[in-house]
């Protein structure tokens, strides 16, 4: 756990001459904990396909059931923070193939093209060093979201919109189908996502 200098409270030390001064001692702040669930939160690619609809974020290709597990933790200067939000328990419901040539299982797949699938999230992503004129607030993150909330509204909810943007951000994503995903237009399966199969997104 991170320390930080806090006011009010201060040990004494004695310097040459017997003289005193208060030093400021170092106090821990917990972190923040809190679970948020978006029921349908959109789900972008860069895959963008005859199938993918479009979206302010990108070519979105699924509606997610995000349980969002959220720790906010300050940084050693004030004001500043870190944010993680895992995403363990979710699941998504695809309607276009979201990934490109090249990418795990897509062989012989069309880019955002017709897709129906189903299966599991895993991951999380990461906001380092967020300036905020307010602390994070749990209870201003309501339990259920509403539709199409992203995850940067979240964060937005969670400042009581009083951040900033993050420093840096990193993420890591993992889909993995619970059954075999087809093309719902086609006589044969080319655009099938094999179950278990997983795709990353991350950057």
């Amino acid at each position: 756990m991170r320390k930080i200098i806090t006011a009010g409270a201060v040990s004494v030390a004695v310097l040459g001459g017997g003289l005193a001064a208060a030093v400021p001692a170092l106090a821990s702040t917990p972190a923040v904990h809190l679970v948020t669930v978006s029921p349908e939160h959109s789900d972008t690619t860069s895959a963008s396909g005859t199938a993918t609809e479009s979206g302010p974020n990108g070519a979105i290709w699924a509606s997610d059931q995000l349980k969002e597990t959220i720790t906010a933790k300050q940084e050693p200067n004030a004001g500043h923070y870190d944010v993680t939000i895992r995403a363990g328990g979710s699941t998504f419901h695809g309607f276009a193939d979201p990934r490109n040539a090249g990418e795990a299982g897509s062989d012989g797949s069309t880019a955002g093209g017709p897709m129906l699938s189903q299966g599991a999230i895993t991951g999380s992503i990461q906001y380092d060093n967020i300036a905020s004129t307010s602390a994070p607030d749990a209870s201003n993150v309501p339990a259920t979201q509403a539709p199409n909330t992203s995850l940067g509204d979240v964060l937005s909810e969670l400042f009581h919109g009083h951040n900033g943007a993050a420093a840096t951000t990193s993420y890591s994503f993992t889909y993995t189908p619970s059954a075999n995903s087809v093309d719902p237009t086609a006589a044969t399966t080319p655009n099938a996502w094999t179950a278990g199969t997983a795709y990353n997104q991350a950057g």
